[in-house]
């Protein structure tokens, strides 16, 4: 028993499943208790009955006075008072119920505690009674009361009128005291007439109770008397004279009281946990199931100011390697077309600004809000999946399950620090020369005349073919450069464009990443909270071996 009370303890359980396994605990001590040695302690009877038998009456008419309340009302006694003529008769671990000392006199019972009255009797020093309330009261939180404490006593006053000793909350009773081998007294309260006690004793017969005694006792208008050695006083003497059964020969009901405990763990404890289990299991995959894709974040809007810059300062940008010779061998009509800056240009006279302007449009999407906002989208669908299955919704209103969920926050504040990356790299690319015009203008100034075509090239790169015509370079050293590096020139268009393409991917493709990993944080977190609110099945399985292992024992 000690070794799966140990198990159950072990076990992480949730607020739902918290009552029934502390009933159980309780009953198991209470089991613990009764399978020690009973002769250093008193023995504990109870008076169990329906409504209006009058069980706290017969109990103030056994001690003498008046100790436990009774009313013509109905389940007047909410919890058990148990009479002793010493606080350390009611051992701390029975029942597991707070013992509380009665402040009223008459003591009246409270739900969910064991109310003690301290009397020196004759009885009390020998029998720790107990008055119950009703088995049939309208509150089934009283008739718990009562069957809890009828479970774990060792012999039970079984208390009926001649209006209630066919009443069927009984039976269940009487078939419990002899499989559980519990002393049984019977008593007929208010009783006017002996057929019956007769036809009570023949019930009791057909309830395995064959030649049982009933004690009689009158209504105190009646003049019935009952027989000799049933009345009030051979009661008060049979319950005085009650004794320990021999542990030898009350093993067999002590063995049926711990057996139905299994049984109770396994249908009412056990079964219902295990299924919580494999619902928690179920919504765990589903959840799993959710993992996010791509937030669809794509920042390349931030560097399009960039790519304009980079097209405005570079020649291959512009106008495209292929397209260099084409606008070289074109420079008579082109020439006749442009405009009063280049002809100043060509004059000789140096451009002031003739880069093309720049759009005014500089707003960008608000990155982090779309992040938080498809964050926020994955919590709801989480919050569905709970709220829809059929177990975890009531978990949720039960408050089962723990705080889970991560602050929207988090996945706005990846697209603020990556972003923040973007812009430094944005800042130190905005004023760089693209790659083939600086190997352009290197290369100029090894030519005759390269000098001033580098000073025309810095301030408009784009121009740089124009000037090559009206210069007659055609078939110079400008003619062969561009010739003899066009495939160099060409890697360098490439990797001049790809460069800001690929820090574009390399931005998205970690933002992604770091969203799909926050949503994989979230998606675990909840699941942690689920798996955390009910026993894993190892431990579960470890709990049943050791329920097996004490049913076979017994």
């Amino acid at each position: 028993m000690a070794a799966l009370l140990a198990g159950v303890d072990s076990l992480q359980l949730n607020g739902e499943s918290r009552v029934p396994i502390s009933r159980w605990r309780a009953d198991a001590r209470a089991a613990a208790f009764h399978l020690s040695d009973p002769h250093g302690r008193p023995l504990l009877v109870a008076l169990v009955g329906g409504t209006g038998t009058g069980k706290s009456t017969v109990l103030n008419r056994l001690l003498g006075q008046s100790v436990s309340a009774s009313s013509f009302k109905r389940t007047f006694t909410a919890g058990g008072v148990a009479i002793v003529s010493a606080e350390s008769q009611i051992p701390e671990q029975w029942l597991d119920l707070p013992v509380l000392e009665s402040a009223e006199s008459p003591a009246r019972g409270q739900p969910e505690a064991l109310t003690r009255v301290t009397l020196d009797h004759p009885l009390t020093r020998k029998l720790v009674l107990i008055d119950t309330p009703d088995l049939d009261g309208d509150k089934a939180e009283h008739h718990a009361q009562a069957d809890r404490i009828f479970r774990w006593v060792d012999a039970v006053v079984f208390l009926v009128t001649p209006e209630k000793y066919q009443m069927t909350e009984l039976l269940p009773y009487y078939r419990l005291a002899h499989r559980y081998q519990i002393q049984s007294i019977f008593v007929m309260n208010k009783c006017e007439q002996p057929e019956a006690l007769e036809d009570y004793a023949q019930m009791l017969t057909d309830q395995q109770h064959s030649g049982a005694t009933i004690h009689a006792i009158p209504r105190d208008d009646s003049a019935y008397h009952p027989p000799a050695g049933k009345d009030l006083g051979a009661l008060r003497d049979t319950l005085h004279n009650l004794r320990h059964i021999d542990p030898s020969l009350g093993a067999e009901g002590s063995a049926g009281r711990v057996a139905d405990l299994v049984d109770r763990f396994k249908d009412q404890i056990l079964t219902p946990i295990r299924k919580r289990r494999r619902d928690c299991d179920e919504l765990i995959a589903t959840l799993r199931a959710m993992e996010s894709t791509a937030p669809g974040v794509d920042v390349n809007p931030i560097t399009q100011q960039l790519q304009r810059r980079l097209q405005q300062r570079s020649v291959l940008y512009l106008m495209g390697p292929g397209r260099i010779l084409d606008r070289v061998r074109q420079a008579p009509s082109l020439v006749a077309r442009l405009p009063r800056t280049t002809w100043d240009l060509i004059s000789g006279k140096a451009p002031k600004n003739v880069d093309p302007p720049t759009s005014a449009d500089t707003s960008v999407p608000d990155f982090a809000a779309t992040l938080t906002d498809q964050f926020r989208v994955l919590q709801s669908r989480i919050d569905d999946a709970l709220q829809s299955h059929r177990a975890s919704a009531t978990w949720l209103a039960a408050g089962a399950l723990p705080e889970h969920r991560i602050d929207p926050s988090s996945a706005g504040m990846i697209a603020d620090e990556e972003l923040q990356d973007l812009r430094a790299w944005l800042e130190n690319k905005w004023n760089a020369t693209p790659r083939d015009t600086m190997l352009l203008m290197k290369l100029l100034k090894h030519v005759p005349g390269g000098a001033s075509l580098t000073k025309w090239s810095e301030s408009a790169p784009y121009l740089l073919a124009i000037v090559v015509a009206t210069h007659h370079a055609f078939f110079g050293h400008i003619d062969l450069i561009i010739l003899g590096g066009y495939s160099l020139v060409t890697w360098l268009t490439q990797r001049a464009s790809d460069e800001v393409a690929g820090q574009v991917r390399r931005t998205n493709r970690i933002i992604q990443d770091r969203f799909t990993r926050l949503a994989h944080e979230q998606i675990e977190q909840t699941c942690a909270a689920i798996d955390r609110s009910t026993p894993t099945t190892k431990s579960l399985d470890e709990v049943e071996h050791k329920a097996h292992a004490l049913a076979e024992a017994l």
